[in-house]
C-alpha cells in the first residue's frame, strides 16, 4: 500500500483532488488523471477516506471572527502541515513547522536550553 498522504500530494500537483463529501470521496478535476491512476484510487478508495477523515477530524474546529479562544501550538501545526504552501518541498516545510515550534516554545518558557 502506497503512502496516501504523498498520493494526494501528487495528484493535487496533477491539477486534481480527492476530497470528502458528505462521507464519500470524490475527484475534483479528474480529468487531469490518467485512467492508472483513476484506477487505483478506485481500488485504495478505503484507505483514501479513512487517511482523510482522520485529517479532518485532527484539525481545530472552525472559529469565528469574534472568537479569541487561542489555538494551542499542536492546533497550529496540524493546521500548518495539512495545508503546506504549492511548490515547497516536504522537508523544508517540515523543518519550517518544527523550527517555528522550537522557537515558539522557547518564548513560553516550554523549552530547556
Amino acid at each position: 500500500m502506497a503512502d496516501v498522504g504523498a498520493v494526494l500530494q501528487k495528484v493535487r500537483a496533477l491539477g486534481a483532488d480527492i476530497v470528502l463529501e458528505q462521507g464519500k470521496i470524490t475527484i475534483v478535476g479528474s480529468a487531469h488523471l490518467n485512467t492508472d491512476q483513476r484506477n487505483w484510487i478506485a481500488e485504495n478508495r478505503e484507505a483514501i477516506e479513512q487517511h482523510l477523515r482522520t485529517a479532518v477530524a485532527s484539525l481545530p474546529p472552525d472559529v469565528s471572527e469574534n472568537d479569541t479562544t487561542p489555538f494551542t501550538w499542536g492546533q497550529f501545526a496540524r493546521v500548518l502541515y495539512a495545508q503546506p504552501p504549492e511548490n515547497v518541498d516536504a522537508s523544508d516545510w517540515s523543518w519550517f513547522v518544527s523550527t517555528a515550534g522550537r522557537i515558539v516554545r522557547e518564548e513560553l518558557g516550554g523549552v530547556q536550553q
